[in-house]
């Protein structure tokens, strides 16, 4: 039977032993030095000036100097005016206190905990304040997450997000949610031309504007939204980019969103009335559309509009229409 512990080396009391309290209290020394281990410092090759009683360090160093010649690559401690060391096993853990580190025995080397996380490689899934799954191997909640240019290392002062996908049928998108379902997908979807997709449910799909990967021309797609004639014909507020507007009444303001471009077509007779702080229109008099009529229609930040083109639907000229108002 050994005659010191497996795992500490701790001495034990032999059957019959005289002087039992000197074993015992030397189990005790060692466990009060090695449970809880936390070091002074790691990086000495030979004991500092003034050590104060039950002081720890890691002697890292092969050939180490002064009280600590032999003490190489052992737990140090200072008991009773001398250097006493332990040699470590494989899975102590030890603070180092200088460095505000844990560091870890592999059996060699005392290996750094957080130099080990920061080179953390092929881990099969990671969560930051959340679990990851099978799906969502990286998952993160928080308010706000940033990547920025590495300035350490030194980087170069880029900052690149790279998205690959298999081939060009398959996507390579960013999907922005709400309450976890879908509204609008943005990046190479089913295809390498650069795409922008819209959802009210999550489950049907317009497409708002394609990129063509080929010629770098940019398609708007846009629904007509059919908007009734009013005094106030808020054209602004309808959210599409081409507009139909229905009725005979006579319209005395697009409404007042800033910043906004319409394409509008006419399905009748109505009236605009000019005003050109509110609604100027190309010949600076009233006009009555007639059907198919089109015109350009942009507001500027004030929320004032302005008829930049008018497009009679038989081709006649505006300034000498018969439908222009006397």
């Amino acid at each position: 039977m050994s005659d010191v512990t497996p795992r500490l080396g701790l001495p034990l009391i032999a059957a019959g032993q005289a002087q039992k309290h000197v074993t015992h209290n030397e189990a005790l020394g060692l466990l009060d030095a090695l449970v809880q281990l936390a070091c002074l410092d790691k990086d000495l090759t030979a004991p500092p000036p003034s050590p104060a009683e039950g002081d720890r360090y890691l002697v890292v160093a092969g050939s180490p100097g002064g009280a600590w010649a032999g003490l190489g690559g052992q737990v140090v401690r200072y008991a009773d005016g001398v250097w006493l060391g332990s040699v470590p096993r494989a899975g102590w853990f030890a603070y180092l206190i200088d460095e505000a580190d844990l560091y870890v025995f592999d059996g060699a080397a005392w290996t750094s905990f957080r130099r080990a996380l920061a080179a953390i490689q092929s881990v099969s899934r990671l969560g930051i304040n959340t679990d990851a799954d099978s799906t969502n191997r990286l998952a993160v909640k928080s308010d706000a997450a940033l990547l920025t240019w590495d300035d350490a290392t030194p980087g170069s002062g880029d900052m690149r997000i790279c998205i690959n996908k298999k081939a060009a049928a398959r996507d390579a998108a960013l999907v922005l949610e709400t309450g976890y379902a879908a509204r609008a997908l943005l990046g190479l979807l089913g295809s390498d031309d650069f795409s922008l997709k819209v959802s009210a449910d999550g489950a049907a799909y317009a497409t708002a504007l394609t990129a063509s990967a080929k010629t770098g021309g940019v398609d708007f797609a846009s629904a007509e939204t059919t908007l009734a004639a009013a005094a106030t014909t808020d054209l602004g507020g309808t959210g599409t980019r081409r507009v139909l507007v229905t009725g005979t009444a006579t319209i005395t303001s697009f409404g007042g969103v800033p910043d906004r471009e319409r394409l509008v077509r006419f399905a009748g007779g109505a009236r605009l009335v000019h005003d050109a702080g509110k609604l100027a229109l190309p010949t600076r008099a009233d006009l009555v559309t007639a059907a198919d009529d089109t015109c350009l229609a942009v507001s500027d930040a004030a929320g004032r509009w302005r008829v930049w083109h008018y497009q009679r639907s038989d081709g006649t000229p505006l300034a000498t229409a018969a439908r222009a108002a006397a």
